[in-house]
């Protein structure tokens, strides 16, 4: 396997960062008329557990964001196999992203909207609204979590090379071996 160079633009960076296999989420908040809405996201990821952090990236220009920074307020649903259809209703560029009530999972002291088809479920506020580029990285503290009953029997929902995917479960592959690297001898 060979890297080789790629143009420092929009087309090449992401290129390489399909590249990335990421978990598919779906990041919930409520509008002003308190109708619960999905963004699907992958730039997700923990940041502490002490306190419990974590941080997502969206883009300024959209509602979603708008309404986040209203509230400070948003949930972080981390997606199974069996969630592919409500990562594509909340991944419609510019088209109403309400959740129907049946995908939903209502619990006392959650401030964010749960899906019931999420392996888990972060409710989260705002600690650091931090602008990058186009984006904002929202560090939020963790208020409550949820986890699903099915979780060792479905699969993450995976996003890579610009298509979902699945573990393959119960496949073992070989223990890897190490890069042939030639070592110089220093003197």
């Amino acid at each position: 396997m060979t890297l080789h160079p790629a143009d420092s633009d929009p087309s090449g960076f992401k290129a390489a960062l399909g590249s990335f296999a990421a978990s598919v989420n779906v990041i919930t908040l409520s509008d002003a008329a308190g109708r619960p809405l999905g963004m699907t996201a992958t730039a997700f990821s923990s940041v502490s557990v002490d306190p419990l952090m974590i941080l997502v990236c969206v883009n300024r220009s959209t509602r979603t964001y708008e309404r986040i920074a209203e509230t400070r307020r948003f949930g972080v649903n981390i997606l199974g196999s069996p969630a592919r259809e409500i990562s594509d209703h909340c991944a419609r560029p510019g088209a109403d992203k309400a959740l129907p009530e049946e995908w939903l999972t209502r619990r006392e002291g959650w401030h964010s909207p749960a899906l019931s088809g999420a392996l888990a479920f972060l409710d989260c506020e705002i600690d650091q609204d931090v602008h990058a580029g186009t984006h904002a990285v929202l560090i939020a503290k963790v208020g409550g979590i949820g986890l699903s009953s099915a979780l060792p029997h479905h699969e993450p929902l995976l996003h890579f090379r610009g298509r979902y995917r699945q573990l393959q479960a119960g496949v073992h592959h070989p223990r890897p071996r190490p890069l042939p690297i030639a070592l110089e001898e220093t003197a």
